[in-house]
């Protein structure tokens, strides 16, 4: 990541932790604004309402000021590509120099705007001349393997999620791109392709996450969005049989049918396991956002699995399945409560950050942090006449 974006994050990251301490009431507001002021960052930031608008803003000021050039110039093909060759190093200069490192722009939707804008302008200044030339085929795919390349590298410099998850898409869509650009016959390769990229990327992410101590901010999210998109490609691309046989059931019709026998136990096995180990690993791992997969996809597999085991009625399945998981919660609650001091060992029933329970204990601690008003030590003591108790000689303080 480029230097200002990892020295501001960190600061970012302390102001915010304190921002949640204080609404849980583990620290005082003082004590909060104390933190606010030390750590104070030094890049800009907004909220994502104004993010939102000042990228839509400026994508239709970029996108305005090339049309109007195009539209009095009456170019071609020609003409617009030179102009994408003008724009796009424009736009990457001004976002990077000027919004970011001058003016110490955060997320603020206007440079990260004119950065995906700079790639995309360059992907479609090459592919314009190849598909002019009558290569159709072969230009959109320099600028799909342009776009992947693009994405990565903006959130390898700058770490933008929003960038990993764009690349991710195109990574996913190469394999079919290049069987239809390249004509091959066997649309199963594209998938056995796909299915190893996934689980090269997914694995190199999450090799990388082991060690999330020591990353930055931007680039633990653009791991975590790489691994959670590895996980989801994944996911869908096994359920897609059970589509496929769930429109053999609804339509009559089977489209990307094929042959082979063991393909349907094999995914039957794999929307039932995925879910359970992203559940495993996210308890292994204290991680919020495998957890939430795992939940939001053993639903899906609850509501797909009928298509290749069917126990009886979807509404039956999902009444017995919904039973099953609150009574799982409710054991599982039980147990933690019925550990040592409520708690079984990380993993505990109650809420870590309840004021009413915590709040005594927690300010005491906070008390102890270099950021607490400091203790106020003892008050120095003025000119006392008069010797000591037990002056020798008859001497005393008194007359």
């Amino acid at each position: 990541m480029i230097a200002p974006y990892e020295m501001g994050e960190r600061r970012v990251a302390v102001t915010e932790e304190s921002r949640r301490w204080k609404e849980a009431g583990l620290i005082s507001p003082e004590q909060a604004l104390g933190v606010a002021k030390r750590y104070r960052p030094e890049l800009v930031r907004v909220n994502l309402f104004i993010r939102i608008l000042l990228a839509l803003f400026t994508a239709l000021g970029v996108v305005a000021l090339i049309a109007l050039p195009a539209v009095i110039l009456e170019v071609e093909e020609l003409g617009m590509t030179l102009l994408f060759l003008i724009f796009a190093p424009a736009c990457a200069w001004v976002a990077d120099r000027k919004l970011i490192h001058d003016r110490r722009l955060y997320r603020c939707g206007a440079e990260e705007a004119l950065l995906l804008l700079a790639v995309s302008f360059f992907s479609l200044a090459v592919a314009i001349p190849v598909i002019d030339g009558g290569a159709e085929r072969l230009g959109w795919l320099a600028a799909h393997g342009i776009l992947l390349a693009g994405a990565s590298l903006l959130a390898l410099r700058y770490g933008y999620a929003l960038a990993a998850l764009g690349g991710m898409v195109a990574l996913s869509a190469l394999p079919f791109h290049l069987a239809d650009a390249l004509h091959w016959q066997q649309p199963n390769l594209a998938r056995v392709v796909l299915f190893l990229l996934l689980f090269a990327t997914g694995s190199w992410s999450h090799l990388r996450l082991r060690h999330r101590d020591k990353l930055p901010r931007g680039s633990l999210w653009c791991l975590e969005t790489v691994r959670l998109a590895a996980l989801a490609g994944i996911y869908l691309d096994v359920n897609l049989f059970a589509h496929r046989l769930m429109w053999r059931e609804w339509l009559g019709w089977s489209p990307g049918a094929h042959e082979v026998p063991w393909t349907d136990p094999l995914c039957a096995v794999l929307t039932a396991l995925i879910p359970l180990a992203a559940l495993a690993l996210g308890i292994v791992r204290r991680n919020r956002a495998l957890l939430w997969f795992a939940v939001l996809s053993g639903i899906a597999s609850i509501l797909t699995l009928k298509y290749y085991v069917h126990f009886g009625h979807l509404a039956e399945e999902l009444t017995a399945a919904g039973l099953f998981l609150t009574g799982l919660a409710f054991v599982l609650m039980r147990w933690l409560g019925s550990g040592f001091d409520g708690r079984r060992g990380a993993f505990t029933a109650e809420p870590l950050l309840e004021p009413c329970l915590y709040g005594l204990d927690a300010e005491a601690l906070a008390a102890i942090q270099p950021l607490a008003p400091g203790t106020r030590g003892p008050e120095a003591e003025g000119f006392r006449p008069g010797g000591g108790s037990f002056g020798g000689g008859g001497a005393t303080g008194g007359y």
